[in-house]
């Protein structure tokens, strides 16, 4: 298939989940694509790179300022900061809201500010299902992605008659460099007993890069204010 003359942006680009997005669009999209280093971009000469921090609004002003309109966002950035909720500092619960849940709403709200998200564009957010299935220690990271969640659905309400989308995709456990950080607080047969628990639960990033790119595209039209888990938890849990 040729490339489409349709412009997204991914943010977050470099790993993970916008890593595998990045490598199925740019098939058939032009991509910006952002990253805190610009080695993680490295192969996507093709595309338009910007180097960015979400911590740094300053960055985010200059990335709004210089990108031209987008059909569709990607919004990839996570942290999980797996701690008892006893012993969350300050400066950690900010910087899981900043990364997981503000920076999104502060890029969002710029572009559209700067009317550079065009007519029919489609804006999608990674939350997690820790929103509805915490779990010890997540008590920063699953408020950041209710958070996310909550704007999301609010989002697409106030851009309906402009005929933009939002959607959020809501994985369980995605095989991932921010899966394998929370797992240091997690022993082996923890991590064992919960993929015998649930099995379905756990995907690997492409598939959602799959589903991603079905909600990025113009079959998926119908699509708008949803929150649409990727994996399911098993509520017959067999023995272990």
């Amino acid at each position: 298939m040729s490339k489409t003359s349709k412009h997204i942006l991914i943010v977050g680009a470099g790993s993970g989940i916008g890593k595998s997005i990045t490598g199925l669009l740019s098939l058939n999209y032009k991509l910006s694509l952002t990253s805190r280093k610009e080695e993680n971009l490295k192969n996507n000469a093709e595309n338009s790179i910007y180097i960015l921090d979400v911590l740094q609004n300053d960055n985010i002003d200059s990335l709004i300022k210089e990108i031209p309109p987008i059909d569709g966002l990607v919004y990839c950035p996570g942290i999980t900061n797996v701690v008892p909720a006893h012993h969350l500092k300050e400066k950690s619960l900010r910087e899981v809201m900043q990364v997981n849940f503000e920076a999104a709403a502060y890029i969002t709200g710029g572009l559209l500010k700067a009317k550079k998200i065009i007519s029919d564009a489609s804006l999608l957010y990674i939350s997690s299902q820790a929103v509805r299935y915490p779990f010890f220690g997540s008590s920063a990271y699953s408020a950041s992605k209710a958070a996310l969640e909550a704007y999301v659905l609010s989002l697409s309400k106030e851009l309906q008659s402009k005929k933009i989308r939002a959607n959020c995709i809501a994985p369980a456990y995605v095989e991932s460099p921010m899966l394998e950080e929370a797992r240091k607080n997690m022993s082996d047969s923890f991590v064992e007993n919960m993929k015998k628990m649930h099995p379905g639960a756990f995907a690997t990033s492409q598939d959602i890069a799959t589903l991603a790119a079905f909600l990025l595209s113009d079959n998926s039209k119908s699509i708008n204010g949803q929150v649409i888990e990727a994996g399911s938890f098993n509520i017959n849990i067999p023995a272990l």
